[in-house]
């Protein structure tokens, strides 16, 4: 079988919603699968795996798709899955690719299983709101597809303007600037309903800093704004910090190009060095680009890459299921500066 992107974002969206072995039997029945040839060890993404590599074989991806969206009707990801025309989920290169990943080490499976205390102030939420302000959706006109991703509003120095920041691999050309959208307040309120949101576009005369993937896959960018309203979001202040293995982070992203959303259960830092900031977490595409913060609220990062846990490490528990690594903002600040001192 070749495994098509639409098969990966599937693969990723259906372990995202259920995340545990039990109930994904019923899904293989009511597509009209054969449980007995699906493979049901290994986490969830390996079990949908499996379950998506028979549906395909048989012509069922569609009748499995459906067989899902009766229990989540409104899923965006699964009824563009029905769609002749996809949104492209998949922009973030392949972490094995980019990367030299360090296994999970033992002592990060203890604090995994909430051996250390977690208890934080309440004025934690207040601040994240306030942060996730800054954050917004990426979208890029393809043809009669688009591809997403996520950035975020910051400012270096107190005489700095405000830029937008996202990954290099999102987007880098000037020649795409005309095609996309940086789209703010794309979420819910605490009533469930739909915020009003607000578009910008790029400014095309002004500088346009990159640093390509296999360095610090950043991309900074300033915005039009002749009515002054972006200072509605605020922005993010950048500043050199320090993040350890086993600390905590925290990611506001628009995954898939969902509504903004947060993720904050689970995440920990697996391994740090000057450039990179590996961690555990959940993500998906369309999450690149996202700000990733410490429990302070300070940026540690900028979301890249992400994968699948590899055969060779320790088993973990079964909620974890991706792998997860972001530029850390300490080079890019050095990078920033150095080319601002170009311009």
């Amino acid at each position: 079988m070749a495994w098509s992107k639409k098969l990966t974002q599937l693969n990723d969206i259906l372990a995202d919603l259920m995340p545990h072995h039990i109930g994904i039997e019923k899904y293989v029945r009511a597509a009209g699968l054969r449980p007995q040839m699906i493979v049901f060890n290994g986490s969830a993404m390996d079990i949908w795996n499996s379950v998506l590599s028979e549906a395909d074989k048989n012509g069922k991806v569609n009748d499995l798709v459906s067989a899902v969206l009766a229990h989540y009707p409104e899923n965006p990801y699964l009824l563009s899955a029905l769609e002749a025309t996809e949104v492209d989920y998949t922009l973030s290169p392949k972490l094995d690719e980019v990367t030299d990943w360090k296994k999970v080490d033992q002592d990060t499976l203890e604090v995994l299983t909430s051996r250390v205390n977690t208890m934080l102030p309440i004025s934690f939420l207040e601040n994240g709101i306030l942060r996730s302000r800054a954050v917004g959706k990426v979208e890029i006109k393809h043809g009669l597809s688009f591809e997403v991703g996520s950035g975020f509003l910051f400012k270096l120095h107190k005489t700095d303007a405000v830029r937008f920041m996202t990954n290099f691999h999102v987007l880098s050309e000037k020649s795409r600037f005309p095609l996309t959208r940086i789209i703010f307040n794309f979420e819910l309120d605490c009533s469930g309903n739909s915020k009003a949101s607000k578009s910008f576009t790029i400014d095309e005369n002004k500088p346009l800093l990159i640093s390509k993937v296999s360095e610090l896959d950043v991309s900074i960018f300033t915005l039009n704004d002749p009515d002054d309203e972006l200072k509605e979001y605020g922005y993010l202040h950048l500043k050199k910090v320090g993040i350890d293995k086993n600390d905590f982070v925290n990611i506001i992203q628009h995954p898939g190009g969902q509504m903004k959303q947060i993720s904050l259960y689970h995440n920990i830092v697996t391994h740090s060095t000057e450039r990179v900031v590996q961690y555990l977490t959940d993500t998906m595409g369309g999450s690149s680009g996202s700000p990733v913060f410490n429990s302070e609220w300070d940026i540690v990062a900028i979301h890249h890459s992400g994968g699948n846990s590899r055969l060779d490490e320790p088993k973990l528990p079964a909620t974890y299921k991706m792998r997860n690594e972001g530029i850390s903002i300490n080079p890019i600040i050095d990078f920033i500066d150095k080319q601002s001192q170009s311009i």
